[in-house]
């Protein structure tokens, strides 16, 4: 069944589509999910339905030099985001692809229609906003963030690590998490002379897959990568130990030099690069 196009430009439209991803995710009620921006104005929101059960919307917002910005949301995603309580980085769908780059071809058109001269948005590379940006002939204009990931039962301590910090080292903590449902460890360098420890890394474990936000899940007050990547290392080989049903950690790195540079060096590998994309309307 093909894909339904809505267009709203109530200001009242996104909060009610979230009540309705709400009742879908079985929670009694969400906020208004797309970012408060005073800079900006509402262009109008793009909802695509299948059968009339709602796949996602794209909210569309405007600036004073005439660009459009575009917010997508793909309704399954998102409920599997509630559940998981962080960003669901799960390989996209062809169902997926296709109703992102139906909602953001129909931002484009919409933008046009309004007079803007463009229209950006942002995802990753893989994903099916970087696979919506190759479709419709949008160009990247920054790279702002990275998912790196490693498996628990195959990592190797690089030989560059063997002379650093040793890996047993750390302190570790591991308690039960209600929300989301899961587990939480966390793994800390302690410090010689106060009871805070250099560093800490927490991550969260849903399933077979453990979740790191760098902004959230790591903490230092050192500037020595060895070390920080040793810190990466321990928590890898606790997940091997602690947990062997855990199949991958992915991190989530929005442009942390530091801690690039120690992911680089604990042999995580880059799963995917986010951008931000932009399509010209003239």
């Amino acid at each position: 069944m093909d894909l339904a196009l809505e267009w709203d430009r109530h200001p009242g439209t996104g909060l009610r589509l979230a009540c309705e991803l709400a009742g879908m995710a079985g929670e009694p009620e969400l906020e208004d999910i797309a970012p408060a921006d005073g800079d900006s104005e509402l262009v109008g929101i793009v909802a695509a339905r299948r059968g009339g059960e709602l796949a996602g919307w794209a909210e569309i917002r405007h600036d004073r030099a005439g660009r459009a910005r575009a917010e997508v949301v793909y309704a399954a995603r998102y409920v599997r985001r509630i559940r998981l309580g962080h960003h669901d980085f799960e390989a996209a769908t062809g169902e997926e692809e296709a109703v992102v780059r139906t909602l953001i071809a129909g931002a484009a058109q919409q933008s046009r229609v309004a007079g803007l001269c463009q229209l950006s948005w942002e995802g990753p590379d893989v994903g099916p906003e970087g696979l919506a940006a190759v479709a419709l002939g949008a160009r990247m204009t920054g790279e702002y963030a990275r998912l790196w990931t490693a498996e628990p039962r195959s990592w190797t301590v690089p030989p560059a690590l063997h002379s650093a910090c040793p890996l047993d080292c750390v302190l570790q903590a591991l308690a039960e998490s209600a929300d989301p449902l899961g587990q939480v460890m966390v793994v800390a360098l302690p410090s010689t002379d106060t009871l805070n420890p250099v560093a800490t890394l927490a991550t969260t474990i849903v399933g077979s897959e453990a979740y790191v936000d760098v902004r959230q899940g790591l903490s230092y007050r050192i500037g020595d990568i060895r070390m920080l990547a040793s810190l990466i290392g321990a928590l890898i080989g606790e997940l091997h130990d602690e947990l062997p049903h855990v199949l991958v950690l992915r991190v989530f790195e929005p442009d942390d030099t530091l801690a690039r540079s120690a992911l680089t060096l604990a042999g995580l590998d880059i799963a995917a690069r986010f951008h931000r994309y932009v399509l010209p309307l003239g």
